[in-house]
């Protein structure tokens, strides 16, 4: 009751100074003097005989329910004047009553009331400023898949954060999503100073626009020059402008997009593929099609007793499998392996299969992302063929003029006048998540045996994706929100393809003392453990028998299920 109290003086203190309040106070006194008015008439007229006759006798109270009776046009009909003159009275009252009180006295209470209050009730959840008690907050300066991604692992963190907003309306709606948001202009430097930037640990500036990303930094750092500023730059030529405007760290998505793209790309060599190296580490993934471990458990493949080789898990089309000894090799199976250099080659020697002809990559979209795969596979030598629609693509594509070719990616006939069916390797690289959708599903029908990777704008369309036939998926609102995440210190997290992460952290205080087996570790989180690191030396595969001492770093894989548990059991 007492916040209702408050919000209707808050509105009533808004609202009703000015014409608004006069008008609300000239018909009030109307309608209580025409209901006074109405209710002495309805005394004279019936109590004096001169006027026809009516001659009766009623109470004060008589007449004022009499009147709010007509007014209000319920007409019960247990008093009722007979002459003329009172039912004339009686219709005047009536329609009166109709104009009053079921036409201007509903919008009245909408347009002054209700509306002010539901507006009052908004302003309270969109504030303009922050406490000054706050501190270690991320401050995000544009919504969109990037912001969403990362507020989902803040809240997972318990981190706090606020996005900045500039207009009501969208941060009426953001507010009433659950978001939370500070109402301000992106370019004053005092909306910056309200959201406490000096005690903030990071701002993201990821709007579509390089002039707007680079006046915002500017206008940070007229506040603060110690916070760190990510800043999403949308050309090659606006990092060097975002860095001179003050930025920490200067990201291009589409780059860092088409580095992962390639990097996760089958080699020629057809052996264990790196995924990530951390420290000694190298996390790396097999195709196991065409060799002698499909159709095999791991136990019967006995991979680790050979080549000293643990196996984290099975990779399929988006579903990771923590290995077991009853796991199944499949025939689309992908092995994850923690290795060290020496161990990748002996698994190389071992099952690598047969390569009879030579890698060829195919690019689908000439786009930024599309422009970046191109130069990333140049780079390490391997040729590939870009198909776009558009007939500008060739120019746009500058020194891969000549790998592109113009045409429909989804009729059969073009496909068939480029080396589609030679390709070792398929990127869907388009910004539209439909056309690799569909794309994806398409290819994956015409070439069951192909490596596809796919490119999704938003994490949402990662599943799809990878039922439509994608062996891997790059969430550009995923790696995004990770580069972000690593610049907290807690932990830094790497991404191997999208749902598969390796993290590197401090060994949490309630690991300490105690063995990964007697922690009950994998079965409780999840996550698979796959290196210690102590004193900078790093020690692959180690013993789950082995106590955690103080100090170490852990080096684990997980999916985004698995680190929700390790954060509910081991966070801090």
């Amino acid at each position: 009751m007492r916040g209702i109290a408050v919000t209707l003086l808050y509105t009533l203190k808004k609202n009703v100074p000015g014409s608004h309040g006069k008008f609300l106070r000239n018909f009030s006194v109307i309608m209580v003097s025409l209901f006074l008015l109405y209710a002495i008439l309805f005394h004279i007229l019936m109590y004096y005989e001169s006027f026809y006759y009516e001659g009766r006798d009623y109470s004060i109270l008589t007449g004022f329910y009499w009147t709010l009776v007509v007014m209000s046009t319920q007409g019960f009909g247990d008093i009722v004047f007979h002459s003329d003159l009172g039912k004339i009275f009686t219709m005047i009252v009536n329609i009166t009553g109709i104009l009053l009180m079921l036409v201007m006295l509903p919008f009245v209470v909408l347009e002054y009331i209700y509306n002010p209050l539901m507006k009052a009730q908004k302003e309270a959840g969109t504030p303009r400023s922050l406490p000054e008690t706050t501190k270690g907050h991320v401050i995000i300066t544009h919504y969109d898949a990037i912001a969403d991604a990362l507020i989902v692992r803040l809240n997972q963190h318990k981190i706090p954060y606020v996005v900045i907003v500039e207009e009501l309306s969208e941060a009426y709606r953001l507010n009433d999503s659950g978001i939370k948001i500070m109402v301000g202009s992106l370019t004053q430097p005092s909306t910056y100073e309200a959201a406490q930037i000096r005690n903030a640990s990071l701002v993201s500036v990821s709007s579509d626009s390089d002039p707007i990303n680079t006046n915002i930094v500017f206008s940070i750092r007229q506040v603060c020059e110690d916070t760190p500023i990510v800043a999403f730059a949308n050309s090659q030529d606006a990092i060097d402008i975002l860095e001179l405007a003050g930025s920490t760290k200067v990201l291009d998505l589409s780059d860092l997009l088409g580095a992962a793209i390639v990097h996760s790309t089958s080699g020629s060599d057809g052996g264990a593929h790196e995924l990530s190296r951390i420290s000694d580490l190298r996390i790396v993934e097999a195709r196991v099609s065409g060799t002698s471990l499909v159709g095999k458990t791991l136990k019967e493949a006995d991979i680790g007793r050979k080549l000293k080789i643990t196996v984290v898990g099975v990779w399929s089309r988006g579903i990771f499998e923590l290995a077991g000894p009853n796991t199944l090799i499949r025939e689309n199976s992908i092995l994850v392996m923690a290795v060290s250099e020496e161990q990748q080659k002996a698994y190389d020697a071992e099952y690598a299969p047969e390569q009879n002809k030579p890698t060829s990559v195919i690019i689908l979209g000439a786009g930024r992302v599309g422009y970046a795969t191109a130069k990333y596979l140049s780079e390490k030598n391997l040729p590939f063929t870009l198909i776009e629609r558009e007939d500008g693509a060739i120019a746009q594509m500058g020194q891969y003029s000549a790998n592109t070719v113009i045409g429909d990616a989804a009729d059969l006939r073009f496909l068939k006048t480029t080396n589609f069916f030679e390709a070792s390797t398929i990127l869907v690289t388009t910004h539209d998540d439909d056309t690799n959708i569909y794309l994806t599903l398409y290819f994956r029908r015409l070439r069951p045996d192909v490596q596809i990777l796919a490119r999704a704008s938003h994490e949402h369309n990662v599943p799809t994706l990878h039922r439509a036939g994608a062996d891997f998926v790059f969430s550009s609102s995923t790696m995004a929100s990770i580069e972000l995440f690593n610049y907290l210190d807690q932990g830094r997290i790497y991404t191997m393809v999208e749902g598969l992460f390796a993290k590197r952290v401090k060994a949490p205080e309630k690991m300490i003392g105690k063995s990964l087996i007697n922690l009950q570790f994998r079965a409780l989180t999840g996550c698979s453990v796959i290196a210690i690191i102590e004193n900078d030396v790093c020690h692959i595969n180690p013993s789950p028998f082995d106590k955690i001492e103080r100090g170490v770093e852990l080096i684990m894989v997980f999916t985004p299920e698995a680190e929700e548990k390790y954060m509910r059991y081991f966070g801090s």
